[in-house]
């Protein structure tokens, strides 16, 4: 479980002559995952939200945890993470509080040997403390490091309350500033599906789904399958993960499982300032999409049926129901948009009132939008 201060129920009366006592923690449960330490980078903690009796970065995930220490003494952290951060120090004073206190400081990643880990691996963290100049020794925690392909999307503890939700980190893999999406967008326009991409300054839905089907349409051109692969190497069953592709690895092996297939759109759609989101269901994941600027009006793409259809290499013109002006040349490539949209918007019905509820971790809208205004960043390689 992360770790937050709790009193020492049998020792605070006893504080003053007790040696103070530490261990280091890392969390969650001596993992370490890259993809949360470089989406989070940015992030900044409120003010208001702090804990007194966490010392440092409000959010820290590697640290100790001290007990004992007198009230004005002055410490220093040191920990070491070879190969992957330089010396990360945090100095500073022993508040008067009579609980134990959390000491993290603010890592010094190396983000780019970070972003470099595709298979996990062990490694060691060093902790080096010291009280009023007097130390109280070096302790080595022998950690796992995560693949950077590794998204951590829930914390499943003993009582229901104390579970932790990163759903949310799933929009760190949307990179709308990846080399790989203005080479889609060319390949979109040479199409000859639109003329150009304009996100809602045409301020009709209609044209919105001609420019998301212009993607789709050059997506299915490159061969992309879906894929179930999702499986992730972890010994702890508390700790639950999912493997998700880069964009260009997606590109690269003509595969995709329902949140590869879904960020890799959703980060193209950035790109051309149409908002997307990625929605959960139960053991699943789909895109959704914005049909105007206010958000007033979504629609649904099912990105698994992505390679469900081989277009036919005949020239036939249609357009796509109700959307008068949407003309392509491949009957089988836009009847498969059409039917992913429907399946889209089944299940969303199929949902119901379910989104609403902020607590049920199995359906959520994450807003890629709000997440970069949050602080999420897009995980670069």
């Amino acid at each position: 479980m992360f770790r937050r201060i709790s009193l020492c129920l049998g020792l605070v009366a006893l504080q003053a002559h007790a040696a103070p006592s530490w261990q280091p923690f890392v969390e969650p449960y001596n993992q370490l995952f890259p993809s949360l330490e470089i989406a989070t980078a940015t992030l900044a903690s409120d003010p208001d939200d702090a804990d007194p009796a966490v010392l440092g970065d409000q959010q820290g995930l590697i640290g100790v945890e001290l007990s004992g220490a007198p009230a004005g003494a002055r410490f220093e952290l040191v920990v070491r993470v070879p190969g992957l951060a330089r010396d990360s120090r945090l100095a500073g004073t022993i508040p008067d509080l009579d609980q134990s206190l959390n000491l993290a400081p603010t890592m010094a990643w190396d983000f780019p040997a970070l972003a470099a880990i595709r298979q996990p691996r062990p490694a060691n963290i060093e902790f080096e403390l010291s009280l009023d100049g007097q130390s109280l020794g070096t302790r080595i925690q022998r950690v796992r490091v995560r693949s950077v392909n590794d998204a951590l999307y829930y914390i499943d503890e003993e009582g229901e309350d104390d579970d932790l939700d990163f759903n949310w980190l799933f929009a760190a893999y949307v990179n709308e500033d990846h080399p790989a999406v203005d080479a889609i967008l060319k390949e979109a326009l040479d199409s000859g599906v639109v003329d150009q991409f304009d996100g809602y300054q045409s301020e009709d839905a209609d044209s919105v789904l001609k420019q998301v089907y212009a993607i789709w349409h050059v997506l299915q051109q490159r061969g992309i399958r879906y894929s179930s692969i999702t499986r992730t190497a972890s010994t702890q069953d508390k700790v639950l993960s999912q493997h998700v592709r880069f964009i260009d690895e997606s590109l690269a092996m003509t595969q995709a499982n329902c949140v590869d297939g879904s960020v890799l759109i959703a980060s193209v759609l950035r790109k051309i300032d149409i908002d997307p989101v990625l929605v959960l269901v139960p053991g699943h994941m789909l895109l959704g999409f914005a049909l105007d600027a206010e958000g007033s009006e979504m629609a649904y793409l099912e990105t698994t049926m992505l390679g469900d259809v081989q277009p036919k290499a005949e020239d036939v013109k249609v357009h796509l129901k109700g959307r008068a002006g949407l003309s392509v040349d491949l009957e089988a490539s836009l009847a498969n948009f059409e039917a992913a949209l429907s399946a889209g918007q089944e299940q969303i019905d199929e949902a119901g009132n379910a989104f609403d509820d902020e607590d049920n971790a199995d359906y959520q809208i994450i807003d890629i939008e709000a997440a970069r205004e949050y602080g999420v960043m897009p995980i670069t390689r």
